[in-house]
C-alpha cells in the first residue's frame, strides 16, 4: 500500500540531522539552479504593460461585480459545508474562465492568460458532487481542444467522453464515468473532508513528461505557475459565484493516476482543489484587509 510504503520511509533517516551522518541531498541542493531559465532576463527586469491592456484592464464590468470587491472578499475555506449546490450554468461559466483563448502571440487572450507565452498543458480531472443538472462522476476539462484524442488515448479505455447536457458548445468539458466520487475524492486527497463536502472538487493534470524533454528542467516552475494561475481564477470565480475555495496540497498522487488510468510519466497530478459552500469558524476574526478605516485609530 502507498500509506505503508511512506511509513517505511519516514522511518529511514531517524538521526541527529547535526550530526556526522546527515544525509548529503545534492538534487535539493542543485534544483535552484536546475529551475532558471537558460538566459533568462536579471532579477528586477519586466515587460512594459501594453496600451490596448491597461485601456482593457480600466473598463468597468457593466452590471457583474467590481474586480476589486471579488478580490478583497477571496477567503480560503476550512470546511465545506457537504450541501450546498451550484447551478449548471455557473459551474460552466466558472470553467470557461480557465480557458485560455484568443492569440496569445499578441497578448490579447483575457487576463490572466495573456500572461502565459505557451498553449495550455494542465488539464483538470474533476469530482463533480453537487451541481444541479449534471450527474456526479468524474470529468476531465480538456484546456487546449486539440489534445482532446490524446487524451482518451492516455486514460482509461472504458470512459465515456460524453458532452455533459447544457455545456456550453466551446467548452471541451467531458463526462467519463458517473457515479457518487465524494468518498473517492476525500481518500484520494489525504483523507480530507473538504475534497468530497463540497460542490465539487479537481486534479490539476499537467501534461508533465513531454513539456521537461521539450524544454529542460526549468519548465518544471511553469507547470505550477499555470496550476497556480488556474487556482486563482477559481479562487475569484467562487466568491463571485456565492460560495468559496480552496487549494488541496495533500493528495496520493499515484491512487490518482491509477483512478484516471495514467500508467507513465506522461501525464502527472500537480495539485487539487476543491469549490463549496464555507462552514464558518467562530474562532477567526475577519478584519477589513484594505481601503478607507482599515487602518484608522479608534476614536
Amino acid at each position: 500500500m502507498v500509506i505503508d510504503e511512506v511509513a517505511v520511509a519516514t522511518r529511514k533517516h531517524t538521526g541527529d540531522v547535526q550530526g556526522p551522518d546527515t544525509l548529503e541531498t545534492p538534487v535539493l541542493e542543485s534544483a535552484p539552479r536546475d529551475g532558471q531559465r537558460p538566459g533568462r532576463p536579471p532579477r528586477g527586469s519586466s515587460k512594459v504593460a501594453e496600451p490596448h491592456l491597461l485601456e482593457r484592464n480600466a473598463r468597468a464590468g457593466g452590471d457583474h461585480p467590481v474586480a476589486g470587491q471579488i478580490i478583497l472578499q477571496r477567503r480560503s475555506l476550512l470546511a465545506c459545508d457537504g450541501r450546498t449546490q451550484i447551478a449548471a450554468e455557473r459551474f460552466y461559466r466558472m470553467l470557461a474562465r480557465v480557458m485560455p483563448r484568443g492569440d496569445r502571440t499578441t497578448s490579447r487572450g483575457p487576463m490572466p492568460w495573456d500572461a502565459m507565452a505557451w498553449d495550455p498543458i494542465v488539464h483538470l480531472g474533476l469530482f463533480v458532487h453537487r451541481v444541479e443538472g449534471i450527474a456526479p462522476g468524474l470529468y476531465m476539462l480538456v484546456r487546449d481542444p486539440a489534445k482532446l484524442d490524446r487524451l482518451k488515448r492516455a486514460l482509461h479505455a472504458h470512459f465515456e467522453w460524453s458532452t455533459p447536457p447544457g455545456c456550453l458548445a466551446d467548452l471541451p468539458l467531458r463526462m467519463l464515468e458517473a457515479g457518487d466520487v465524494r468518498r473517492l475524492a476525500t481518500q484520494l486527497s489525504c483523507h480530507q473532508d473538504i475534497a468530497g463536502d463540497g460542490a465539487f472538487s479537481l486534479a490539476m493534470i499537467a501534461e508533465y513528461q513531454e513539456a521537461l524533454f521539450t524544454h529542460g528542467a526549468w519548465f518544471y516552475r511553469r507547470l505550477f505557475w499555470e496550476a497556480g494561475l488556474i487556482g486563482q481564477v477559481l479562487y475569484l470565480e467562487a466568491v463571485a459565484a456565492g460560495v468559496q475555495a480552496t487549494g488541496i496540497g495533500c493528495f496520493f498522487d499515484d491512487p490518482v493516476h491509477r483512478v484516471f488510468g495514467i500508467e507513465d510519466f506522461a501525464l502527472q497530478s500537480l495539485y487539487h482543489f476543491t469549490v463549496g459552500g464555507a462552514v464558518d469558524d467562530p474562532r477567526l476574526t475577519t478584519l477589513a484587509p484594505y481601503g478607507a478605516g482599515a487602518d484608522a485609530p479608534d476614536n
